[in-house]
């Protein structure tokens, strides 16, 4: 899921990989038992899920080691989609992947879901917004399975480069009228300049000299 959260510079974009449907949605901590997260039953006590799989205390039954299976494949997927927007980024990601943990009843924590913060503001000029809306969105679409979240920013980023690439057609439109104009006022001066009259040469008196 992403969302965009606007602020004085524009917006700033926070990437975040789709939990699974059986993914745990709790806070990291053990506020939440993970057979309640996950759909598995485990039938035990809200204490004794608390010490379920500390090492030596009990042992996993097959149900938990499947629950924990289910939670290393959520895992792994989560940092794959995050890397992925994480790389396309470059130097528009503001700082690293961040992630979301649920406790597995073998003790461990495992990244359910996570965010990268992009920076999608517009840049002073309309060529530099272009070419960042076209990086967001590359960033946007990069995991194999983005999210319609992620489609819906990448669809943003799109929106913002034709934006981008009106404005940069409007300034270049503005600049070839100035440019005719100005060559239109020269043509019409050089016009009206008379031409100047070339003076007569002067007569020069040649007197016969007498013998």
């Amino acid at each position: 899921m992403i969302n965009a959260v606007s602020n004085s510079n524009g917006y700033s974009l926070i990437v975040t990989a789709e939990n699974s449907k059986n993914a745990a949605t709790g806070e990291l901590g053990e506020q939440k038992r993970p057979d309640e997260n996950l759909g598995y039953n485990l039938s035990l006590s809200d204490e004794n899920w608390k010490t379920l799989g500390k090492k030596g205390e009990q042992e996993l039954s097959e149900e938990d080691l499947r629950m924990v299976e289910e939670l290393k494949k959520i895992d792994k997927k989560v940092h794959i989609h995050e890397q992925a927007h994480l790389s396309a980024a470059g130097g528009y990601a503001r700082g690293g992947a961040h992630y979301d943990y649920v406790r597995g009843p073998d003790g461990n924590k495992y990244a359910n879901s996570g965010h990268v913060n992009l920076d999608t503001s517009r840049e002073k000029t309309p060529e530099a917004t272009i070419r960042k809306a076209n990086i967001i969105q590359k960033a946007a679409l990069a995991p194999a399975d983005p999210s319609p979240a992620d489609k819906q920013i990448a669809a943003n980023a799109a929106k913002m480069a034709v934006d981008a690439q009106q404005e940069l057609a409007e300034e270049q439109k503005a600049k070839l009228k100035s440019s005719e104009t100005t060559k239109s006022v020269k043509t019409e001066k050089s016009a009206k300049t008379p031409e100047t009259e070339t003076p007569d040469a002067p007569q020069v008196a040649v007197s016969e000299s007498s013998g």
